[in-house]
Parts: C-alpha cells; structure tokens; sequence
C-alpha cells in the first residue's frame, strides 16, 4: 500500500506542468499596468481571455505555466490580464473579436504585434524575444527566426 501510495506521488509529480515549482505571472489591472510600464519603461504584454473560452484556458494551463515564459513576462515585460465579459470598455477600445487576444505594446501603449488564439509555450516565447529585442521594428517573424 505504502508503494503505491509513493509511485502515485511519483507520478503526479512527473505529470505535473512545473514540477511543483512554478512560479505564476505576475499579472497586473489594466490602468496599474500602463503606469507601471511607462515607469519602468518596460513594454506590455496584455492578454484578453474570458471565463468560457476553451482556448485561453489551454494557454493558462500550457503557456502561462511554463517556467521560461513566466520568468521571461515578469522580468522583460508588465503583463496585463483583461477579462472580456468584465472589462468591456477596454475590450471595446482595442476592437477585441475574439478570444484569447494577445498584444505586445510598448511603454506607450503603441502596438508592436498581435497574436490572436492560443499560443503554445515555444512558440510564444519566440514571440516575446522577438517583440523585448524591438526586431519588430525592423524586420517581420520569419526573418528574425533566420537571423537566431
């Protein structure tokens, strides 16, 4: 019994996205975002998602759990969660179709990029490389995927 209760432990462990040792998005309100990213001068990474939508609770679980996209967020970016059925005016202000909605702006709220949909880890941390180095401002995706 007692083997099966550690191989169990084993196993929940192994399966588990950060192996217990996650650290979480430092997750900020809309306008406590914009302030502090223009403070910092660091740029924004804002996410809308809503409650019902299968997609944003696969990046949660997947993306937004993942380690190296976590601690790359919190040190390079001021990520800002905007909840869609909530926050409507904001939602309605950056012309949301669909969710999730990811945008990478810099300290002054200009649009550098945009991902609509889920986002898988790797994928998404290419993305926010390409967008903390400003290669969006001279060259699109796949050349700064030639060039790395």
């Amino acid at each position: 019994m007692r083997r099966k209760i550690v191989l169990t432990m084993i196993v929940a462990f192994v399966l588990m996205p950060c192996h217990g040792i996650c650290e979480a998005i430092d997750w900020k309100q809309y306008n406590e975002g914009v302030r502090l990213a223009k403070k910092q001068n660091k740029k924004i990474f804002l996410h809308f998602r809503t409650d019902w939508c299968g997609y944003c609770a696969q990046m949660e679980r997947a993306t937004f759990k993942d380690n190296s996209v976590v601690q790359f967020l919190n040190e390079h970016f001021v990520s800002i969660r905007v909840d869609g059925d909530k926050q409507k005016p904001i939602v309605k202000m950056y012309k949301v179709r669909g969710y999730p909605d990811n945008r990478f702006m810099d300290e002054n709220k200009k649009e550098a990029f945009r991902i609509p949909g889920f986002v898988d880890p790797m994928t998404f941390l290419f993305f926010l490389e390409y967008i903390q180095t400003d290669s969006y401002k001279t060259m699109d995706p796949m050349q700064y995927y030639k060039t790395r």
